[in-house]
């Protein structure tokens, strides 16, 4: 039987061109292509959404617009310019709009999401990125229904209209993510970013209730926010698919399109699995890497092997470092757990796939560190060919950050 090629990119430049014996192969994921046109297709979408008026139809000149941009979002610069055209149908004046995105402690500086507008309109319009520590960042909401007293940022109480665009995505800790959750808790204070930390839910399968879920749900209906725009992810850092329309409509979609478009399940584990990291709208560091090593754990038998394709080359964070001083990657579990570093669930992703699985790691680390995080460094692609090379059983998972994996039948 002849040899299978294929491709695989990584980071924002890589690209391996690998060859497999087909008859080894168990499965092999390919990450849907990115809309080309994605401006369009927004404002295709936020004039016609489902269950909701044309978006200017709800606008009334001299609103005060607040966008809510997740820091996730694909292509942010083209989803606002999106925006702006159905805004211009309402003469919405560009000094009355704040994009205002959430904290994050580990994202990398996002760009000026403002960067596709005509400059007039980008001048006037302002951007704002959250900071709890901030004197007076936050005003007293509502309280919810099981009495927590909520505060947000007070450019969401002096809001006319709200709007909640970002992209949704599988999360170990959420579910989904995505939307509401942009908004709660990262638009809040501190104590409530502090009670929302927390380690993944591994016990639990995507559709299952999570309370963290159903609270940023509640937050958001107290708020008021009806309209929402939502981007399903793409390989590349692109989306594949918009919806917009109420925040419960677009979330269902999403989650209907994420279940067709980014879930992968092989019959049997696979006892290696070579996986793909990209560079995406949050960047390209530990935190997708150590996402697309949970999915290849997700499937890969016990003792198996994990090759990651990436171009990483960013420092040790707070949670890795733990890992690092460790004896063994198990002794990382209770620090991370007393101490609740910003990098938890990268961190404790990390240490439970080493633990389960040898890792062997294509990036631009210095090899030794790589070594130090209890890994295998691969120097080039010649060597992942090599890694490849043998007569286990594979699957091949491409852009495995926004994945969700699971096998079928488990040893």
């Amino acid at each position: 039987m002849p040899a299978e090629n294929f491709t695989l990119s990584f980071g924002s430049t890589g690209q391996f061109h690998g060859q497999i014996d087909p008859s080894r192969l168990m499965g092999r994921f390919v990450a849907p292509a990115a809309i080309t046109d994605l401006k369009g297709a927004v404002a295709a979408a936020v004039a016609a959404p489902t269950d909701y008026p044309p978006l200017h139809q709800s606008l009334v000149p001299g609103d005060r617009v607040v966008i809510v941009l997740d820091r996730s979002t694909p292509r942010p610069d083209e989803v606002v310019a999106g925006l702006f055209e159905e805004f211009a149908r309402r003469d919405i004046a560009p000094s009355d709009v704040v994009i205002l995105q959430p904290v994050s402690p580990l994202a990398e500086k996002p760009g000026d999401p403002r960067a596709a507008l005509p400059e007039p309109i980008r001048e006037a319009v302002q951007w704002h990125i959250h900071d709890p520590l901030a004197t007076e960042a936050c005003a007293y909401l509502a309280t919810t229904a099981a009495g927590e007293r909520v505060y947000l940022a007070k450019e969401l109480l002096d809001a006319d209209v709200t709007i909640l665009v970002g992209a949704v995505e599988f999360d170990r800790l959420w579910g989904y993510r995505g939307l509401q959750s942009a908004m709660y808790p990262g638009l809040s204070d501190v104590e409530s970013l502090k009670k929302a930390h927390g380690q993944p839910h591994e016990e639990l399968q995507t559709e299952d209730v999570r309370p963290l879920r159903q609270k940023a749900d509640e937050i958001a209906w107290l708020v008021g926010v009806h309209f929402a725009v939502g981007v399903v992810p793409a390989t590349g850092g692109g989306g594949s698919q918009v919806f917009a329309g109420t925040a419960e409509s677009v979330l269902a979609q999403c989650r209907d399109a994420l279940n067709q478009t980014w879930r992968f399940t092989t019959e049997e584990q696979p006892e290696l699995v070579l996986v793909s990291v990209d560079q995406d709208a949050l960047g390209h560091n530990w935190m997708q890497f150590a996402s697309a090593l949970q999915t290849a754990k997700s499937i890969v038998a016990k003792d198996g092997k994990i090759g990651v394709l990436t171009q990483l080359n960013a420092p040790l964070t707070e949670g890795l470092q733990l890992i690092r001083d460790s004896r063994k990657p198990r002794d990382a579990m209770r620090p991370l757990r007393e101490q609740s570093p910003p990098d938890l669930a990268t961190a404790t992703a990390l240490a439970k796939s080493v633990e389960w699985a040898n890792v062997y790691l294509l990036s631009h680390l210095d090899p030794d560190l790589v070594e130090d995080m209890f890994m295998v460094p691969l120097a080039n692609t010649d060597e992942v060919q090599r890694l490849i090379g043998g007569e286990e059983s594979i699957a091949i998972v491409a852009s495995g950050q926004h994945v969700c994996a699971e096998a079928k039948e488990t040893a």
